[in-house]
């Protein structure tokens, strides 16, 4: 058995672990830290894991916070926005209608190759002197009082790794959460079917009518977004990969699956030709990559810091749901909390206080991101529903999560406690819109499709959230107040909009905010 010490051990070279031993490195170079990583690199470019779509926390992480803005720009796709189709529709594609942006907001987020992304990290790791025992599986964890062993084989041969942290980035093998009994129920239930094929689907062709093509200000770009077919209880994912593969999912409630049937490959395309035509006719030619059904995927984690010096991260700690692919914004939040507690232990700074206020913050975090998903995929299919929802998650995700995480105010303890009133008063506006949406949803309605073009970037409060984001130093205590007040005047606007019989007069403080998005919503 070879023997070693490290300060850090990362149990799991995948994007999470990875990615937090650069953040670790750059912030403190003399740190020794060792991974641990089943696989062996190269992985294959277009690799078998879900993850491949950014959002602004995630991409403003990986390319800012860790400096990989020429990686990203070189090798994976910029991402043309979320966009969502609606309409049970067996004609033409430009029929159904339309949720989206007719041009990018302006902060960049990517679809990634998630192969050539941890390729390009293992090299840029093990450039820097840091320690990736790939083809390795852990078989024994000991954990101590800041003192812990993993005992790892690789091959024939036999590790012993000592280390004052022992961070799980090992993903759904759940080390830590399994071997502590920190498991959590969240109360969502969902289902997904994904699947990658050897070719490049462009969603921009399946129509040819000039007046759809021409909605966008850059005709031909769609297929760059992450791409969503809607219905009720369900939803499809089209993501472009940088390789010329493409990346499908199928999201489902279990009413949806139960209704399915699927449970192979065959499956999903006869459920496909009848639910979604269009996406199963650009499959006809199509190799298969790989195939996976993963059943109730969601779940929590009691605790996810530690004093005593462990940690988890990534999909290892927990998992909310991949609609708005909110993965890699949990590896920049749990990444930015572990790495402030390892200095912070470091330099011999009593961390009890901050490790219970970090899982504090990150479990609101995780609770929020978990109430847009709950009791909602009812609704799912419905134009309404959905283009109110996204406009106000969108709001209070750039309003509140992301102005905290651009500027760097998650790992001031001082400030968080400042703003606390105005965090609380925004978590209880979230939860009565999202409350207001499960009620909808509960319809499960498809209203006829009329091939409208809700355009989000004509939405004033998303650009103006969107500018301020943009910004280079920003007071968080002062746009957080302003965002607040936002976020009241909205509220009532769009429990309007859901009503069966909504208000068709709007007033100018609702005309600031939405523009004529309303009119578009309620045609």
């Amino acid at each position: 058995m070879q023997l070693s010490n490290a300060d850090i051990i990362i149990a799991g070279g995948g994007l999470a672990g990875m990615s937090l031993a650069l953040q670790l490195h750059q912030r403190n170079p003399q740190l020794a830290i060792t991974i641990i990583e089943k696989n062996t690199f190269p992985v294959p470019d277009t690799t078998a894991k879900v993850g491949e779509s950014t959002v602004e926390i995630g991409a403003h992480y990986f390319t800012e916070v860790l400096g990989l803005k020429d990686h990203f720009q070189q090798n994976h796709l910029r991402k043309y926005g979320l966009r969502c189709f609606f309409g049970n529709v067996e004609g033409s594609f430009d029929q159904h209608d339309e949720l989206g942006v007719s041009e990018l907001f302006g902060i960049p987020a990517y679809q990634i190759e998630r192969g050539t992304l941890e390729n390009y990290l293992y090299r840029l790791l093990t450039d820097k002197g840091i320690t990736i025992l790939d083809g390795s599986v852990p078989e024994e964890i000991e954990l101590g009082d800041k003192q812990h062993r993993i005992i790892c084989r690789q091959g024939s041969e036999q590790h012993a790794i000592n280390a004052r942290w022992i961070v799980d980035a090992a993903g759904r093998q759940a080390l830590l959460r399994n071997k502590l009994n920190l498991n959590k129920d969240t109360g969502h239930k969902g289902n997904a079917v994904f699947f990658r094929v050897n070719k490049r689907v462009i969603i921009d062709e399946w129509s040819e009518n000039q007046v759809w093509q021409q909605r966008v200000c850059e005709p031909g770009k769609r297929w760059l977004s992450t791409n969503h077919l809607m219905g009720p209880g369900y939803w499809v994912w089209v993501i472009p990969l940088a390789s010329g593969a493409t990346s499908f999912g199928i999201v489902m409630d279990d009413q949806a699956l139960a209704e399915s049937n699927i449970e192979t490959f065959e499956d999903t395309l006869a459920w496909l030709t009848k639910a979604q035509p269009n996406c199963a006719r650009s499959l006809v030619d199509a190799e298969l990559l790989d195939f996976k059904v993963m059943r109730d995927y969601s779940y929590g984690c009691k605790q996810m810091f530690s004093d005593q010096g462990w940690a988890m991260t990534g999909e290892a700690g927990a998992f909310s749901d991949p609609f708005y692919s909110p993965g890699s914004d949990f590896i920049a939040l749990n990444n930015t909390f572990i790495t402030h507690l390892i200095e912070r232990d470091l330099q011999g700074k009593d961390i009890r206080l901050e490790s219970a206020l970090f899982h504090k913050f990150y479990d609101s975090f995780f609770e929020n991101t978990l109430s847009l998903y709950k009791d909602q995929y009812g609704g799912f299919g419905d134009r309404r529903m959905m283009s109110i929802k996204l406009v106000w998650d969108y709001t209070y995700y750039w309003g509140v999560l992301s102005l905290l995480f651009f500027f760097d105010a998650i790992g001031d303890i001082e400030l968080m406690r400042k703003i606390s009133p105005n965090l609380m008063e925004s978590q209880k506006l979230n939860k009565q819109m999202q409350m207001l949406l499960s009620q909808r949803a509960q319809k499960r309605a498809v209203l006829p499709a009329k091939s409208i073009f809700m355009d989000q970037f004509l939405v004033p409060c998303l650009n103006q959230l969107n500018d301020v984001l943009k910004q280079k130093n920003v007071n968080v205590e002062q746009a957080l107040a302003t965002n607040l007040e936002m976020m009241q005047q909205m509220v009532p606007c769009f429990a309007d909009m859901l009503s069966e019989t909504p208000t068709m007069d709007i007033d100018e403080s609702e005309r600031a905010l939405l523009g004529n998005y309303r009119a578009s919503v309620l045609a």
